[in-house]
């Protein structure tokens, strides 16, 4: 792809402000131009594509008892502190 030289220093200043790469600033340019909107099909296909893969595991409170093990209550108590 050919630009000219403002092209290219307004795309390098976009990237920079966003933080992103230029590829990347291209890539939602022409989207916008075009008007694709991909964001919602991607989103509702990550989910489909993810949903239910943790269903037999434990909830997040139950894995963390699991994990941590006794509070510190519990063992002080056994300390007979």
């Amino acid at each position: 792809m050919y630009l000219t030289d403002e092209q290219r220093r307004r795309l390098k200043q976009r990237a920079d402000d966003a933080g992103t790469s230029e590829a990347e600033v291209v890539r939602q340019i022409l989207d916008e131009a075009l008007g694709i909107d991909d964001s919602v099909d991607e989103l509702l296909a990550a989910i489909e594509a993810t949903a239910g893969i943790c269903k037999d595991y434990p909830d997040w409170p139950e894995w963390l008892r699991k994990v941590r093990g006794k509070g510190a209550d519990a063992r002080l108590k056994e300390l007979g502190l």
